[in-house]
C-alpha cells in the first residue's frame, strides 16, 4: 500500500538515508571536537564535552547576595522584609521578574559575547540555564506560552537577530510551551538607562503593538533588566490584549 506516492521501500530509505545524515553529523562533531576541542568561553580552558562554561567558571558565575525582593531581585537590608520599598508601595503590570544574577562578571561577558560578537551558542546555554531556574520555582511552570520583548525591524536587522527571541525559544523548549509573538516593537526608543525618570515614562508609551495570540498565563523573556519600564510597558500592553499574569524572566539585572 502507498501513501502520496511512497512506497514502504522509499519510506525505509528516506529513515536510512536520515540516519546515516545524523551520523555522520556525530562523527564530523567528534572529529572536529578532537582537532579542535571546545574552550571555555569565559577562561579559555579546554572542555572534555561540547560544553560553553567550564565547571569552576559556571561556580564563579555572580550571584545576587544577603536578602533581595521576592518580586524583583533587588537587595534590600532587612532580611524580615518580602519586598523592596517601591515593589511594596507601588502597582506593576509585572507580576514577578526572575534573572540569574547581576550584570557583571561572567554574565556580563557572555551576554555581550551572544549580543555583539553573535556568540549563538552561548546565547542558547544561557537560555538552557534560565529554563532550569524556571524549572526549579513552581510559580514558574504554569505558564500557557513563552514570548520575548520585540526589536524594530531595523534593530533586528542590524544586529541579525533578537537576543530575547533566541533565549526564549531556548527556555520554550525547555519547559515544553509555545513559543509565541506576542508584540511587535512599532518605533525606535532611546535607551532607558540614558534618560531621566520624566523622560523614561514617555519614551516607551506605546512603542508596542499586540498581535492577536495573546495567553492568559505569559513568560515574558529579555536578556537584561535595568529599569524594568521595558517589560512593563510590555506587560502593561499585554494585559490590555487579555493577558492575566506576567512574569519576566532575564538573564541578568543591571
Amino acid at each position: 500500500m502507498t501513501t502520496n506516492g511512497a512506497t514502504p521501500t522509499n519510506c525505509f530509505a528516506w529513515r536510512s538515508s536520515s540516519s546515516m545524515r545524523n551520523l555522520g553529523r556525530r562523527l564530523l562533531e567528534s572529529v572536529a571536537a578532537a582537532v579542535f576541542p571546545p574552550r571555555c568561553a569565559l577562561c579559555s580552558r579546554a572542555l572534555p564535552t561540547l560544553d560553553i562554561v567550564c565547571m569552576q567558571c559556571e561556580s564563579l558565575l555572580p550571584s545576587f547576595e544577603g536578602p533581595c525582593c521576592q518580586r524583583c531581585n533587588e537587595p534590600v537590608d532587612d532580611p524580615s522584609i518580602d519586598l523592596c520599598q517601591r515593589c511594596g508601595t507601588m502597582d506593576y503590570e509585572v507580576d514577578r521578574i526572575l534573572s540569574l544574577g547581576p550584570y557583571r562578571g561572567g554574565w556580563g561577558r557572555l551576554i555581550r559575547a551572544f549580543k555583539f560578537d553573535r556568540e549563538m551558542a552561548i546565547g542558547r546555554w544561557l537560555g538552557s540555564r534560565l529554563a532550569a531556574a524556571c524549572l526549579a520555582q513552581s510559580e514558574f511552570r504554569q505558564f500557557d506560552a513563552v514570548t520575548f520583548v520585540p526589536m524594530t525591524r531595523q534593530d533586528k536587522r542590524k544586529r541579525g537577530f533578537n537576543q530575547a527571541e533566541v533565549l526564549a525559544r531556548r527556555i520554550a523548549k525547555r519547559l515544553n510551551l509555545p513559543l509565541s509573538t506576542m508584540l511587535v516593537k512599532t518605533r525606535e526608543t532611546a535607551l532607558q538607562s540614558k534618560l531621566s525618570a520624566a523622560q523614561r515614562s514617555t519614551n516607551l508609551r506605546d512603542a508596542f503593538r499586540l498581535l492577536p495570540s495573546v495567553q492568559e498565563q505569559v513568560l515574558l523573556v529579555d536578556d537584561i533588566y535595568t529599569t524594568g519600564a521595558t517589560v512593563e510597558e510590555c506587560a502593561r500592553t499585554l494585559k490590555r490584549g487579555g493577558a492575566k499574569s506576567v512574569v519576566v524572566a532575564t538573564v541578568a539585572r543591571a
